[in-house]
């Protein structure tokens, strides 16, 4: 067993505990269930070939490269076909692992990895959604070898030691049916997700350069004059890096939130006097920036948070925008300021253009939580039915007279 002690994210400290057998099911070696797959590769020089990887954390197979036979260092490789399972030797305890797609049939990997097809009884698809158990993950785990997290090296013939609860190959089915069901709902909501965030950024581009005027209230195109801004004459720091609230000054009674150097909007609480609402504010890292807007009683965290205000010709949520559509790099909090304060923007004189354009960016953005809400929810359905479902707690079969799955107890 590996002597690291510090565990991947993909797997939680603990030996493997497998659950109660439901009823029905086998209690089996994954030996009993893959067929480990070796064919040879004959690697000829001129030849072209796909070279795969496997991403982390159940990620998926990738295409790596496109190489020559001449130009493959290693010429000990293995032809995969669709549908194989694939697991990384050097990478599984990080969650390595998943299906061939159709488009890397073909493709080759070197003995870095295994892979398998499924035996008569086993529906080899059930192994993706089984990979994402903790059980399955910590079986790899503890399969493993090596001192240091990443130089362990998967044994299988330790991992076909472990027992796996296996339900009959029609409910293996009916289980990957129902989970891919949440699989491809998940994938279409990350798409309209992306795609939308794709339209804001465009949105802001035309936007907030004037390329795109919107109309006035009453139906006008926009047609005054923008001007061009100094740091100083469009923002003001309200705050300073020396002001800010050490960790070492939270209380453990109140609630206003904090900001801290994660770029994220966390709970917590500090004895400082000083509220801030509806400004920008931006946290530094030491290669981060993240920009928040904040709309509720806000008190600054730790140091690098820095609370900005727009000046009285721009309003404060478009000075907020312009700061996001501002192309600074992932600097330090010092040279990072130094960037900033040397852009100029741009904005319209009017201050109702301003507000009108945040009102549809704003839009943008709360299409852009809804969506990510949606994702959030069907993520936790599947975890919570893949809990239930993977261990039998839950069983399902198929009533044939309406040809809707049910559900009972085990």
């Amino acid at each position: 067993m590996a002597r690291d002690s510090i565990y991947p994210d993909s797997v939680k400290p603990g030996k493997p505990v497998l659950s109660e057998l439901p009823t029905g099911w086998e209690r089996t070696s994954l030996k009993t269930c893959l067929t480990v797959e070796a064919r040879k590769a004959d690697i000829k020089n001129d030849h072209e070939y796909d070279l795969v990887t496997v991403k982390r954390s159940r990620g998926g197979v990738v295409r790596r490269e496109h190489l020559k036979g001449k130009d493959i260092s290693v010429k000990s490789q293995f032809f995969i076909n669709e549908g194989d399972f694939l697991i990384s030797k050097r990478q599984i305890v990080h969650g390595a692992c998943g299906l061939v797609p159709k488009e890397l049939e073909g493709s080759i990997v070197s003995n870095e990895y295994c892979v398998f097809t499924g035996k008569p009884g086993f529906y080899l698809p059930y192994i993706e959604y089984l990979a994402e158990t903790l059980y399955f993950q910590q079986t790899c785990f503890h399969s493993s070898i090596g001192v240091h997290i990443e130089k362990m090296i998967f044994k299988l013939d330790r991992w076909f030691n472990w027992p796996f609860n296996i339900p009959p190959i029609h409910e293996q089915k009916r289980i990957t049916q129902i989970l891919s069901t949440w699989d491809q709902a998940i994938a279409t909501t990350e798409r309209l997700l992306d795609l939308t965030r794709q339209q804001k950024k465009a949105l802001m581009q035309q936007l907030l350069t004037g390329k795109k005027r919107l109309v006035d209230k009453n139906g006008f195109r926009f047609c005054g004059n923008w001007s061009f801004l100094k740091f100083d004459e469009a923002f003001q720091v309200i705050n300073d890096k020396a002001s800010q609230v050490k960790s070492s000054e939270y209380l453990e009674t109140g609630s206003v939130p904090i900001v801290d150097q994660s770029q994220k909007l966390i709970a917590g609480y500090c004895n400082s006097e000083k509220r801030y609402t509806n400004v920008p504010v931006i946290v530094f890292g030491d290669h981060t920036r993240c920009i928040k807007w904040i709309d509720f009683s806000f008190c600054p965290g730790a140091d690098g948070t820095q609370i900005l205000s727009a000046t009285e010709v721009l309003d404060k949520k478009f000075g907020y925008y312009l700061l996001c559509n501002t192309d600074i790099p992932n600097l330090g909090y010092s040279r990072h300021m130094r960037e900033l304060k040397e852009k100029e923007f741009k904005a319209p004189n009017s201050h109702e253009e301003q507000k009108r354009i945040c009102m549809v960016l704003t839009a943008a953005d709360r299409e852009i939580e809804t969506l990510q809400s949606q994702l959030d929810g069907l993520k936790q359905e599947k975890k919570a039915l893949m809990q239930v479902l993977l261990t039998g707690k839950r069983r399902v079969q198929l009533n044939e007279q309406n040809s809707k799955v049910i559900t009972y107890g085990n």
